[in-house]
């Protein structure tokens, strides 16, 4: 008699057959995923999402993100009524944006009222130096224009401000000064990735001290003398030559000038020249300055100086350098403070400051006492016109594009409507994230992620129980932070709450034929907001908005924070809790790792930079870490000749390891608790541990240019082929899934394993 055989059941749901789909299309069967992984799940993905000329490089994260501002777009165009004002304002913003016959006919007229509002004149004023220019005769205060710089337009030009909370008191605000950070306050009319970092606070400022320094802004690139450099250089100096000659052709005090246009030319082409080289002079002050920051090294916290110990400390380093002192940092602090309600107490209210920002002030403040007035002005007038003047004429936008063009390979503009789209939702994120929120959210998609984020939790507490390097103190506080870790997830509870949006956005006024003065309204209202709460705390509000494609761990506030947007394909919502858990769930995994990582463990359960683990444990656990060290540093990328920076990495490799394998223990205890799951279409033969690696593959796929590539081996995450790599090869589960014999890629001796 012929035994009966229970029939495979088979998920036939949309989620489920758009999953196989996108699986079946990104793979590469003939490779062998013993081998190389990555290219046996994403071997094909290129050949079905090709990348747009708008992207350097593009990947899920990537497409999700234009589909969100597509979805944006989409919703601002619409007629809708009965929204918040804030909602009809995310609207105006968008039509005034898009309306560039408006913004043509307005030319340079918004510029130039910030211009003069800023106490910057309509063009340089070195336009006019002649070879009999009395230099010393012409006065400008750089210091005021500065402060009015950073509180109008929220822009650092010279010198670097913020408020973060302080680090060893989570629920309190410190004040902080540096190097520039803020040098763009305006939304990108170009696809820049939004790199996670998984930092939201003073601990991100620790950390990301040097690597910022590192990092080189567009069109900041210092001249290696290279071809290429030069070509780039050349390239920026038309550029700058060209967007000061609009300006100057605009302007009336041109007419009344005794130049000719021949040596009007070479003037405007000699302060193109002249800017150029300061720039480069002032980001060498930067970078040349950075120090490497030990990572074994336990406490990171920042110094804290009175303001006069800041000020003596820089006017040593003037004086040593034959420039004339100045007080600049008190007057610094009295002016940003004077468009706020809080009054400073220059006893109490000491400064944060880095080492290496220290030592960039010194010499700045060096540098700028031998610098002639009109040239300060000079290189602060660029600054300000070149973040602004792109979001006027339909000219100036075809003059940035030429330069990022020849400047980038392969890189074009995203239609205006997305370039709209995007400008709102930066400014306007909340308002945006209102329109589009699902009223279901609350009762369908989030029980489900409180309930993975509970199973990850108990899968790391599970794993740290098992880690023999960790002594029970430890192992108990782990636990407790652990438990004390806060979760920000889809949109805040207060978004759909009547009147709540205008209570956010209050202050914000928008006209729709304003476009340029909508986004420094916007900034002005967030400066005075943020400057406000300085004496009232941390009130441990969202780290992003919740249409932005990414997730952080925000050490200070112990707290993961998971956008809407994630929430949905190709993140969530697959189909098979096999394939959320090896997406998203490693996604939520990582965030809560950072948590534990090698910056993490810094900050103990209430988010405060205070030794927690016994010196025993830190011990083991560097010498532990080491094992990554050496393993991402082995991996080659062979189209630029270098390998990962393993060290650099470090933080971010322990974060995507700890992720996998939380995400993977989770998905069998919610297997076990609730019976296995159906089959995938046309991965039948597949068990549900080898639909997770899949979908934890799947999840890196994407195609990159070479001077993209370039960029990811400079960023804090390893290139995406090599976080589906490295993670795997770490765990022996994937090469019994795969049966993938001893020694080979995916299986190998030795492996690199914290939690």
């Amino acid at each position: 008699m012929a035994m009966y055989k229970k029939p495979v059941r088979i998920c036939e749901s949309r989620e489920c057959l758009r999953s196989a789909a996108n699986l079946a299309l990104s793979m590469d069967k003939s490779a062998d995923p013993c081998d190389d992984f990555y290219q046996y799940v994403c071997g094909n993905w290129g050949s079905d999402h090709p990348r747009p000329d708008s992207f350097e490089s593009y990947d899920w994260f990537r497409d999700k993100q234009t589909k969100v501002y597509s979805i944006v777009r989409d919703f601002l165009n619409k007629n809708t009524t009965h929204h918040p004002k804030p909602v009809q304002q995310a609207k105006d913003m968008f039509n005034g944006c898009m309306d560039t016959a408006t913004l043509d006919k307005r030319g340079l007229k918004p510029v130039m009222s910030a211009l003069e509002s800023l106490g910057l004149p309509p063009f340089p004023t070195f336009i006019n130096a002649t070879d009999d220019f009395d230099y010393s005769t012409y006065e400008f205060n750089w210091l005021d224009a500065v402060i009015k710089i950073k509180t109008q337009i929220g822009m650092d030009v010279l010198i670097g401000f913020d408020i973060f909370t302080d680090p060893r008191n989570s629920s309190l605000y410190r004040l902080v000064m540096g190097s520039p950070e803020t040098t763009n306050p305006f939304p990108s009319t170009h696809n820049k990735r939004k790199r996670h970092n998984g930092r939201k606070d003073l601990g991100s400022l620790i950390k990301i001290i040097e690597e910022s320094k590192k990092f080189v802004r567009h069109m900041d690139r210092r001249s290696d003398k290279s071809d290429d450099d030069e070509k780039r250089a050349q390239v920026h100096k038309i550029f700058y030559a060209e967007l000061i000659k609009l300006f100057v052709i605009e302007s009336d005090n041109v007419k009344k000038s005794k130049l000719s246009e021949v040596e009007l030319d070479q003037n405007i082409i000699l302060s193109s020249e002249e800017y150029y080289n300061r720039n480069d002079d002032i980001y060498e002050l930067e970078v040349n300055n950075s120090t490497e920051i030990d990572d074994d090294d336990y406490d990171l916290s920042i110094p804290e100086y009175k303001i006069e110990e800041i000020q003596s400390h820089t006017d040593a380093v003037v004086e040593n350098n034959n420039g004339t002192a100045s007080p600049i940092w008190k007057k610094y602090l009295e002016g940003i403070f004077n468009v706020s309600k809080v009054a400073l107490d220059f006893e109490k209210d000491k400064v944060l400051v880095a080492d290496p920002d220290l030592k960039y002030m010194s010499l700045m403040a060096a540098y700028i006492s031998k610098t002639p007035p009109v040239v300060l002005e000079l290189y602060i007038w660029v600054k300000v016109v070149e973040v602004m003047a792109v979001h006027t004429t339909t000219e100036l936008q075809a003059l940035f594009q030429r330069a990022y063009e020849q400047s980038h390979s392969q890189a074009t503009t995203p239609p205006r409507s997305l370039q709209c789209a995007n400008a709102v939702n930066d400014m306007l994120g909340m308002a945006v994230s209102y329109g589009i929120a699902d009223p279901y959210f609350f009762n369908v998609t989030k029980p489900k992620i409180i309930m993975m984020i509970d199973e990850l939790k108990n899968s790391l507490a599970h794993l740290v129980g098992q880690a023999k390097w960790m002594d029970d103190n430890t192992k108990l506080a782990t636990y407790r932070k652990i438990i004390e870790m806060k979760s920000l997830i889809g949109f805040p509870d207060w978004l759909l709450e009547e009147g709540k949006l205008e209570e956010y956005y209050d202050g914000i006024e928008i006209d729709p034929s304003k476009h340029l003065e909508n986004m420094i309204n916007i900034i002005q209202v967030k400066i005075r907001k943020a400057l406000n709460r300085f004496r009232e705390g941390n009130n441990f509000t969202w780290a992003t908005d919740p249409t932005e494609v990414n997730a952080y761990h925000t050490f200070q506030e112990n707290t993961i924070t998971i956008p809407m947007v994630m929430l949905q394909h190709p993140f969530f919502d697959l189909g098979l809790n096999s394939l959320n858990y090896g997406s998203l769930g490693t996604v939520l995994g990582h965030e809560i790792t950072h948590g534990f990582d090698n910056f993490g463990r810094k900050f103990d359960k209430n988010g405060n930079m205070l030794p927690w683990w016994s010196n025993d444990t830190i011990e083991s656990f560097i010498n532990k870490t080491q094992c990554f060290v050496d393993q991402y540093s082995t991996y080659y990328v062979s189209e630029l000749d270098e390998h990962v920076d393993g060290k650099k990495t470090l933080g971010e490799n322990i974060a995507d390891n700890g992720g996998v394998r939380e995400a993977l223990a989770a998905l069998r205890l919610h297997l076990k608790r609730r019976g296995p799951e159906p089959k995938l279409p046309g991965f039948e033969h597949m068990t549900s541990e080898q639909l997770f690696f899949l979908s934890y593959g799947n999840l890196w796929c994407g195609v990159y240019t070479k001077e993209s590539l370039q960029l990811d081996l400079e960023d804090e995450h390893s290139p995406q082929q090599f976080r589906a790599r490295g993670a795997l090869q770490n765990i022996e589960d994937f090469a019994k899934a795969w049966h993938c014999k001893p020694d080979s890629a995916m299986n190998p001796r030795k492996r690199c394993i914290i939690f």
